[in-house]
């Protein structure tokens, strides 16, 4: 059997998105972006260590893990012999029937009741429904989880009436997920497992050799199973109100065509929509250079009838930002009326509207990136007179700030719920009246053992309280972090606790100091073609330098650190911020900081070896830095919001340092990384301002 491809969980969970997903995963002529993605996304919530901890909970025994055991026959044998067993507990437990397999990450066997556990590093809380208000439809944040199990339910049900036809089994099925009703106890819980390689060449999540009796110590549980029974049996019986729109049948229809198409290698092209464009299929270089194919653009040749030229005209997909998912004017429709290039797009179609506000809306502001397409136009808008106005608005000193933080589903200090943010450092510059600029403050907590937060919001009040120039910051992320610690503050018993929630209060929204959201006023007043729809700060910080022939005579001298004073960058170690490649480009500076020795040479190398990393995932995990405005991954776990602050905190946490190296690397090296890499980020917004402030001819 083992040379067959059968219906697995994973096969069912790309079906329910598109049955053509199903299919391309089985082929591997074809390159899928998600397995990429799932693995980071694993890494940065923290899913292996949920996975490791959830068998600990279950008491499931290590020779009773058949994580080990691949392909169909080995853990089918395996769990059959083990199922002899009155009262056992079995981790990744394989069931078949018919054309279906599951492996169950875990089984909890006691006679003739059995409850199979699904682990996800998903949260959810204690006494929310699972359940739609209608109490008929399964919730949206939380459906695709609900079906998984369902389908395992259903699998397993029928697979052990098979094998033991005499022996009627009660199956309850449980999500357990990270419970944010809860609260840690435990120090430094996350640090309890360790990412590594398995034997099998896997990534795994290994406990340290303390976790066990930790973890056998009455301590409050962040990770538990929620049941959900009840709603896998109204899917299985086709009793949910999604079921049509979802899968367009019902659940056992679903499953027998799908299973049956899958088991074929049957392709069945599904009608075209918007959901494609989030299609993981399709191909990057690497993959071309393999000679991979694309399902992305079979699709489209199929059913669109698109050639290979039209692929290198911009969709309507490359169309980014919001705008387009309600009323008449939206991807699906165009879709539907053969509208699938930005070129075909007409002001009938899409009438561009202002909202009555200063500045650009965003229908005026999609449609400079539509001309650009039409009209090969290239040059970037900036409006002066209405961005001026903005600006004289502003209060000197004006304060530039960023904030690095990170958040798991295994909390890494006492008193916080899964996917509590912890902000461990920031950066602060300063631009006086007279336009002198200054890199006035920083905070960085890397040695307590304790949560920072408290911390960290009395640095950055001390920091900000010398005067009441206007604060700004790049999009919501440091008003929505300030806005989680003043709710940590208040159920606090700190001294000056109604000192720093009244602090809080007066700068972030509502307040009378409310920050100035940067990014607004990008998306407001500036537009550039290069940055092609895009306003994260690592698109607009390349155009603005790009456009500005003051900026790069400027910043093209080693200026920074001497100059313009840095508190991590010195006369001798001055930098320049702008350099051109041999073409004249100008290089994006997130793209060329200087070498941080160590923080690359060596913990690159570690979290390469033991999380088993690639090149490319190691590029887009560390690599990339602040794009707040762009989404990220779930429960505000961002890998591209600061990829290398998160990955470096997340190190930290695995290797407990003495002071001096930490798993091998300089503690002072470290330290010095991170003050460099988030001082870039605010001085990457001082340079958007010195750009509208010379444009706008507020200086010279």
């Amino acid at each position: 059997m083992d040379n067959q491809n059968l219906f697995t969980k994973s096969a069912f969970k790309m079906a329910l998105h598109c049955p053509m997903q199903a299919y391309y995963s089985r082929n591997e002529e074809y390159e899928n972006q998600s397995v990429n993605d799932e693995f980071l996304k694993s890494l940065a919530e923290g899913g292996f260590q949920v996975g490791a901890i959830a068998k600990i909970y279950c008491n499931v025994s290590d020779e009773n893990d058949l994580g080990n055991l691949h392909g169909y026959d080995a853990p089918l044998g395996r769990t059959r012999e083990l199922f002899g067993q009155d009262t056992v507990n079995i981790a990744e437990a394989a069931f078949q029937y018919r054309n279906c397999f599951v492996r169950a990450d875990i089984i909890q066997k006691d006679g003739n009741n059995v409850n199979l556990i699904e682990v996800k590093a998903k949260s959810w809380e204690t006494g929310k429904s699972f359940l739609k208000k209608d109490n008929e439809s399964i919730d949206g944040d939380i459906w695709e989880y609900v079906y998984d199990v369902a389908f395992q339910k259903w699998v397993v049900s029928h697979a052990l009436k098979e094998l033991y036809p005499d022996q009627p089994f009660t199956i309850r099925a449980f999500l357990m997920l990270a419970d944010k009703t809860k609260v840690n106890s435990i120090p430094k819980l996350n640090a309890l497992f360790r990412i590594k390689k398995g034997p099998d060449g896997r990534t795994c999540a290994e406990p340290t050799p303390e976790a066990q009796a930790i973890l056998a110590a009455e301590h409050e549980h962040v990770i538990v199973p929620f049941d959900v029974d009840k709603e896998c049996d109204m899917i299985i019986e086709g009793r949910t109100g999604e079921q049509i729109k979802k899968m367009g049948k019902k659940f056992e229809d679903f499953v027998q065509e799908q299973s049956e198409r899958y088991v074929k290698n049957e392709k069945v092209y599904q009608p075209l929509g918007a959901k494609c464009f989030k299609c993981p299929f399709t191909l990057s270089e690497e993959g071309k250079a393999a000679h991979k194919k694309s399902g992305f653009v079979e699709c489209w040749k199929e059913r669109a009838h698109l050639t290979d030229a039209d692929f290198e005209k911009p969709l309507i997909k490359d169309l980014n930002g919001t705008g387009l998912t309600r009323g008449e004017n939206t991807k699906d429709n165009w879709i539907k009326e053969h509208i699938y290039f930005i070129s075909d797009i007409t002001e009938q179609k899409y009438p561009s509207k202002p909202d009555g506000k200063p500045g650009l809306s965003t229908s005026e502001r999609k449609w400079l990136h539509i001309d650009s397409v039409k009209h090969g136009r290239n040059e970037p808008v900036i409006l002066t007179d209405e961005l001026r106005a903005e600006m004289q608005g502003w209060k000197y000193p004006l304060h530039m700030i960023d904030f690095e933080t990170t958040a798991s589903a295994l909390p890494y200090h006492t008193n916080l719920r899964p996917y509590e943010n912890i902000a461990f450092q920031f950066s602060h510059h300063i631009i006086k009246a007279d336009g002198t600029i200054e890199h006035a403050g920083q905070f960085l907590d890397i040695d307590s053992d304790g949560c920072p937060n408290f911390t960290f919001v009395r640095e950055l009040k001390k920091q900000l309280e010398q005067d009441d120039g206007s604060v700004f910051r790049y999009s919501h992320h440091e008003n929505t972090i300030l806005n989680g610690i003043h709710d940590q503050i208040a159920a606090s018993d700190e001294k000056d606790k109604d000192e720093l929630m009244a602090f809080i209060k007066s700068i972030t929204h509502g307040g009378e100091r409310d920050m100035i959201d940067l990014c607004d006023i990008v998306k407001r007043f500036y537009w550039h073609p290069s940055m092609q729809g895009s306003n994260s700060i690592k698109q607009v910080l390349p155009a603005v330098l790009q456009s500005s022939s003051f900026l790069q005579e400027k910043y093209g001298k080693p200026i920074y650190g001497s100059t313009i004073k840095s508190l991590n960058y010195t006369a001798d170690t001055a930098i320049a911020l702008l350099t051109k490649d041999e073409s004249g480009n100008v290089q994006n500076p997130y793209k060329v900081l200087p070498t941080l020795g160590e923080i690359e040479d060596v913990i690159i190398e570690r979290l390469a070896k033991d999380g088993d990393l690639t090149n490319d995932q190691l590029t887009q995990l560390i690599g990339s830095s602040q794009d707040e405005d762009d989404g990220g991954f779930e429960e505000d776990t961002k890998i591209n919001n600061g990829g290398l602050p998160l990955v470096v905190y997340r190190y930290l946490q695995t290797f407990p340092h003495d002071g001096a190296t930490a798993g091998g690397v300089r503690v002072e090296t470290i330290r010095e990384a991170l003050l460099r890499y988030c001082e870039l980020d605010t001085m990457a917004m001082v340079l958007i301002w010195e750009y509208f402030a010379h444009e706008c001819g507020i200086i010279s």
